[in-house]
């Protein structure tokens, strides 16, 4: 038979195993595909991606209606950038471009779907950041002609900056020149899951030992 300081024993441990909580954050993956958006330039270069769209800070990121485009400016790598119609993002200068996020939350860069616009071999260097601080970086090489999947996995971040760093060789028929590179179907995932602390953790000891002792005593009983 159960006695009332064993009953007072399990409670309290099962207390300290409840109070050790996770504080698990839900999470949530997504695609960005920019298809939702409205290229009010009507091709000619595209319009700015607005502070907010799926909830991140655009810096430097225009969506552009690959159809409208080829037909002012010819061929490019737009139109094999372009995985789900009818739009891409791409960095209309060539330059820098970031998206964030504007409350510093956390969230997973996992993949991109990345084309140069004009230059065979273009070299770009992703980088994931939080706080302003590196945590992640990559570059890859990317095709004129077709649209390249790339994985980056990275994980705890609030930023990604991309930036051309080897400009390889212009495309032979292609219209344009420059650095521009196209992006589509960007998936990324919302929300962390928290790890306990090391206090946590010995919360959690002390209250399984705690246990412990309870089923031992009602053995030696």
């Amino acid at each position: 038979m159960i006695n009332r300081t064993t009953l007072l024993n399990s409670a309290s441990a099962l207390a300290l195993l409840a109070g050790a909580s996770f504080h698990i954050q839900p999470v949530a993956a997504m695609t960005i595909g920019f298809d939702d958006l409205t290229d009010a330039s009507g091709g000619f270069g595209g319009t700015p991606i607005g502070s907010g769209y799926n909830g991140l800070t655009w810096t430097n990121w225009n969506v552009l209606n690959t159809a409208d485009f080829t037909t002012n400016f010819g061929p490019s790598g737009a139109t094999p950038g372009t995985v789900s119609a009818p739009n891409i993002a791409y960095n209309p200068d060539g330059g820098e471009a970031i998206f964030s996020s504007p409350l510093a939350s956390p969230f997973t860069l996992n993949t991109a779907d990345l084309t140069a616009f004009y230059n065979d071999n273009l070299q770009v260097t992703v980088t994931g950041k939080l706080g302003g601080v590196t945590k992640d970086t990559e570059t890859v090489t990317l095709s004129a002609t077709a649209a390249t999947l790339e994985t980056f996995s990275f994980a705890d971040i609030n930023e990604v900056d991309l930036l051309v760093t080897g400009s390889g060789t212009h495309h032979s028929g292609y219209s344009g020149a420059g650095t521009q590179v196209a992006m589509d179907n960007l998936t990324i995932t919302t929300g962390v899951v928290t790890t306990p602390e090391p206090s946590t953790l010995a919360i959690l000891g002390a209250g399984l030992a705690g246990l412990g002792v309870v089923r031992r005593r009602r053995r030696a009983g």
